[in-house]
């Protein structure tokens, strides 16, 4: 599970980096840069992605829409770079891994408080995510032992519907009953075959 926590820490990282990234690209092609957000900025903005993620996530995909409108040539070569990244990626998930982290230490160097601000922030989420998935798993876990088994995952009340569908492929010692460990590793197994990274973990997905 240490080791899910670490993939997706670097995927979110690196989702962060793609501000950035345009902005370095605007200073190099002449384009104003604009003032950047204050960190009070930024934390004002976060909590209002926290309280409303839809409307965060509209107005982020509005604002993409309108910039690739307004800038529809470097829009295509971002997804372009995009595309063949994630070819990159499946054929070489190890490599993109490693250069992904180059990437995000190379970041904190250049911007340390920021990548102080980011890392607050994501385990801070971290820790919430994690709290949320062994609360719901503890409540399906009737009898307290530490596992689940197929009758605890199928009930109705307070089960967990895809660990019922899916229970002999996450069951990995077969022994009739799955632990929380063993759901990490089997979600990791399934993203690295796949040749991408595991993405957040919801609650729901367990």
């Amino acid at each position: 599970m240490k080791n899910t926590f670490k993939i997706k820490l670097l995927g979110i990282f690196f989702a962060a980096l793609l501000p950035l990234a345009a902005a370095a690209a605007d200073s190099a092609s002449g384009k104003p840069e604009g003032k950047a957000p204050s960190a009070e900025e930024r934390k004002a903005r976060m909590e209002q992605c926290k309280s409303d993620p839809a409307k965060c996530r509209a107005e982020r995909e509005t604002k993409r829409e309108q910039w690739c409108k307004d800038n529809p040539q470097r829009c295509k070569e971002i997804k372009d770079r995009r595309e063949k990244r994630m070819a990159d990626c499946k054929a070489n998930p190890e490599k993109c891994q490693a250069e992904k982290k180059a990437r995000i230490e190379q970041m904190c160097k250049d911007s340390p408080e920021r990548c102080k601000d980011m890392k607050e922030k994501m385990d801070k989420r971290r820790a919430e995510k994690k709290a949320q998935i062994e609360q719901r798993f503890k409540r399906a876990d009737a009898d307290g032992n530490g596992a689940i088994n197929r009758a605890e995952a199928e009930n109705a009340a307070n089960g967990l519907p895809r660990l019922a569908r899916h229970f002999d492929r996450f069951d990995a010692n077969k022994d009739g009953q799955v632990t929380i460990e063993e759901i990490a590793a089997a979600r990791k197994a399934r993203f690295e075959q796949r040749g991408r990274r595991p993405g957040r973990v919801e609650p729901t997905q367990i």
